[in-house]
Formats: structure tokens, C-alpha cells, sequence
């Protein structure tokens, strides 16, 4: 999880408002917001960033990469 986002999201957890944060942080309150809403659906899968994608990005990426390995196969 990326670090910066989740020590925001926990300060906020934690009851710092949303609004001083933000400004704190020089970022807009509506994406802390989304950050928090992430954190509350996804927990641990929140924020995926470095490499680390969940389940569904990655197998999507792979049945759209499909199609082209089976037509450069084809016309080998």
C-alpha cells in the first residue's frame, strides 16, 4: 500500500478532518476523500500502486494481451 496515501487515510480514521488534512497535505479534499472511500471498500488492496495490482487488473491485462499472442501464433 502506498505509504503517503495510507498515513492519510489513517489521520483521518484517526479524526483529523478531512478538510485540514487536505490542506495540510496540499492536495484537494474531494481526492482524500476518495482515498478514504478506498481504504473503507478494499482495505488491504487499497492503492495498489509499486507493481502490485489486485487479481482483476491483472487477469483482465491478460485476456486483452491474448488475442495478440494468438495472432502473432496465426501468422508465424
Amino acid at each position: 500500500m502506498n505509504s503517503y496515501k495510507h498515513e492519510a487515510v489513517d489521520q483521518v480514521l484517526a479524526g483529523t478532518p478531512l478538510r485540514h488534512l487536505a490542506e495540510t497535505l496540499s492536495i484537494a479534499e474531494s481526492l482524500l476523500g476518495k482515498w478514504k472511500r478506498q481504504h473503507e471498500q478494499q482495505s488491504d488492496d487499497a492503492f495498489p500502486g509499486n507493481g502490485k495490482q489486485c487479481d482483476e487488473n491483472t487477469e483482465l491485462r491478460r485476456l486483452r494481451q491474448q488475442p495478440a499472442q494468438v495472432t502473432m501464433e496465426r501468422d508465424l
